[in-house]
């Protein structure tokens, strides 16, 4: 494998809910199964043998239990020390009778004047913007909001393998009070999260199935 040590700035999707848990200071970590589709076919018969600690190195290695195949599998979003940028739904909104331009993002109905523009960005955009709401799927990073996310760390585990802090962390649950009572609130923050992953990837891959995922972890937003 090849190792590039030129930064790297990648999109990512995000849907409203985390969206909106992010910009409230409540969401730093992100999983994901891009890439691991061969790796998930039978996730019990791999092992991970290799993850990289050091910033430039964006590979990981399984190896299979019986024939002892070794593979390669790239970070799709990059690794430790690059970037991201979340892709959201969005629009461009006009609030005053100068025209003057703003991006409107539907997960919490912020407008904000997009004050990173270029002349050249400004070019770029049509009245098509003006009239419906464009996918995350396509967003430039020029209309993200949170453009230089830093990548604090990649990981591989087993979904099941999610800790109770790390289910608050991805921005579904919520840290236990004092009156709590310990069992049954680290089994709500569980059953809060795989209910989330589900309603994403249920249909190819369940909570159940407990597939390898890539663990992204990023700072909070700062609120």
């Amino acid at each position: 494998m090849s190792i590039d040590f030129s930064p790297k700035n990648s999109g990512i999707m995000f849907q409203p809910d985390m969206v909106h848990a992010y910009v409230k200071g409540g969401k730093n970590q992100t999983r994901r199964l891009k890439g691991l589709q061969v790796i998930n076919e039978s996730p019990n018969d791999w092992q991970l043998i290799f993850i990289p600690q050091h910033q430039g190195i964006r590979f990981v290695s399984f190896e299979h239990k019986e024939t002892r195949q070794v593979i390669h599998l790239n970070m799709p979003y990059g690794g430790k020390g690059d970037t991201l940028y979340f892709k959201e739904t969005y629009r461009m909104w006009s609030e005053s009778e100068y025209g003057e331009g703003f991006i409107h993002y539907r997960a919490d109905d912020a407008k904000v004047s997009p004050t990173w523009w270029t002349e050249e960005d400004w070019g770029k955009t049509h009245s098509g913007w003006f009239e419906k709401w464009n996918s995350s799927m396509f967003m430039p990073r020029r209309f993200s909001r949170f453009r230089h996310v830093p990548i604090l760390n990649v990981r591989v585990e087993r979904l099941q393998d999610i800790t109770v802090a790390d289910c608050v962390w991805e921005g579904v649950g919520e840290w236990m009070n004092k009156d709590a009572n310990v069992r049954e609130w680290m089994q709500e923050q569980r059953r809060l999260y795989f209910n989330l992953w589900d309603s994403i990837n249920g249909k190819t891959l369940p909570a159940s199935k407990n597939p390898y995922v890539w663990v992204y972890d990023f700072p909070p937003n700062e609120v």
